[in-house]
C-alpha cells in the first residue's frame, strides 16, 4: 500500500501546494512555481547556490562592507555570468527585496527542494517495482 502510494506520488506536490497558499507571501509562491519546472538535482544546487551567495551578501551588509568586488557581490555576479535561466529567474523575483528577505525568501526555497530531493529515491524505487 505504501508503495502504491509513493509510486503515484507526484514530487512536485509541496511546491504546487506552496504555488497557491495564499498565507504565503507572493514572491514565495512565485519562487514555488518557477521550481516545479526544475529537475530534482539542478533545481536544489541551483536554488542553494543563489541562497547562499544572497546570505553573503546580507552578512556584508550588515557588516558595513559596500565594496563593488567584495566576495558576495562577485559571486553574484559570477552565478548570473553563468546565464542559467533558472538561476536568473529566481535572482529576478528576489532582487528588488532587502538581502536579508531575499536571502530568507531563497532559503526557504532550498528547503522545499530539498523535501523533494529526498522524495526522489523512495518514489522512484516504488516506480520500478
Amino acid at each position: 500500500m505504501i508503495r502504491d502510494y509513493l509510486a503515484s506520488l507526484d514530487l512536485n506536490l509541496g511546491l504546487y501546494d506552496a504555488a497557491v497558499d495564499p498565507d504565503l507571501p507572493l514572491v514565495r509562491r512565485k519562487l514555488a512555481s518557477r521550481a516545479a519546472q526544475e529537475d530534482v538535482d539542478g533545481g536544489y544546487y541551483e536554488a542553494q547556490e543563489l541562497a547562499e551567495a544572497f546570505l553573503q551578501a546580507a552578512q556584508e551588509a550588515n557588516g558595513g562592507i559596500e565594496d563593488d568586488d567584495s566576495p558576495a557581490r562577485t559571486r553574484l555576479r559570477d552565478i548570473l555570468a553563468r546565464n542559467l535561466d533558472y538561476q536568473r529567474e529566481l535572482f529576478d523575483l528576489v532582487c528588488t527585496a532587502p538581502l536579508a528577505d531575499a536571502a530568507a525568501h531563497l532559503c526557504w526555497l532550498t528547503e522545499m527542494m530539498k523535501g523533494r530531493g529526498k522524495l526522489y529515491r523512495p518514489v522512484t524505487d516504488a516506480r520500478r517495482k
